[in-house]
């Protein structure tokens, strides 16, 4: 949980405070939202008024239900349909946040920043390759847009800030090992096997806490985007069917994926197939 914002930085102008109006959009079901700007009211009915009542879930280890937002923080919000909503308030421009270790909800400042810029890290406690944004599924994030909410994975209990200069210690860098890996992608969501990832890496390869219940979400079990020669795939699906690609680059082994009922499929080379959706898959 990103437990504490420590200072803010607002924007000025003429000697007064300068005020903005931020422009959020939303798509139907959950979205991972946040609290773009210092505002006088910070329920969720009042700055995101097209949401479902009592859907606001923090997280501290465990999802929590609340009806306020925090700076700094980031919440599941539901929502019955897609859309947008203006937020104003006073812009932050910079904005230091303590972090838990392990996977912490947060947000961003007023501004739209890139992950590898401005976000300073100068513990080195971002584990790499950890920063997730929810649209519909779980993916990498290269930018925080303002009044949207991520994840993020702390090696150690620290502080990082994110603000709209360069950052003096940014996020250490990544060297991605899937690039000759095997791919299964699930709704277009992908899973990787086939190679082996040095100890010291692997937390670059898991992905956050599941979403609430009617997100969609795919993982190995205990929350691996990776498998070396076997994996158990948890599935969270609302249809009634699941597309599923495979690109097999290694095969040195005869990749079988088995469903739940027990229906097997060999995978060779690359193809595509339909089965109906189930929660539990082997490779």
């Amino acid at each position: 949980r990103a437990s504490d914002v420590i200072g803010g930085t607002p924007g000025a102008s003429n000697g007064g405070l300068n005020l903005t109006s931020i422009n959020i959009d939303f798509l139907v079901s959950w979205n991972i939202v946040g609290l773009p700007a210092e505002v006088w009211n910070t329920s969720s009915s009042f700055l995101y008024p097209d949401s479902d009542d009592g859907t606001l879930y923090g997280f501290d280890e465990y999802y929590f239900n609340t009806d306020e937002l925090l700076m700094g923080e980031g919440y599941w919000l539901h929502f019955p349909d897609a859309g947008s909503t203006i937020i104003s308030g006073t812009p932050i421009t910079s904005m230091t946040v303590s972090l838990n270790e392990g996977w912490n909800l947060f947000s961003g400042i007023s501004e739209m920043v890139n992950v590898a810029v401005n976000i300073s890290d100068p513990g080195g406690i971002i584990v790499p390759n950890t920063i997730y944004e929810f649209t519909g599924s779980y993916a990498n994030a290269s930018m925080l847009i303002p009044g949207h909410g991520y994840w993020i994975n702390a090696s150690a209990d620290g502080d990082i800030t994110i603000s709209s200069g360069g950052a003096a210690k940014t996020i250490s860098a990544f060297t991605d090992r899937t690039a000759n890996a095997n791919k299964l992608s699930f709704n277009g969501n992908d899973l990787y096997f086939g190679v082996s990832i040095p100890a010291e890496d692997m937390f670059s390869y898991q992905l956050p806490p599941k979403p609430p219940k009617g997100a969609f979400d795919v993982r190995f079990s205990d929350g691996w985007k990776i498998a070396s020669d076997y994996g158990e795939i948890e599935v969270m699906n609302n249809s009634p069917t699941l597309i599923i690609n495979y690109k097999i680059v290694v095969d040195d082994n005869n990749w079988i994926l088995t469903s739940e009922s027990g229906r097997k499929h060999l995978l060779g080379g690359a193809g595509e197939i339909i089965v109906s959706s189930e929660e539990k898959f082997i490779l």
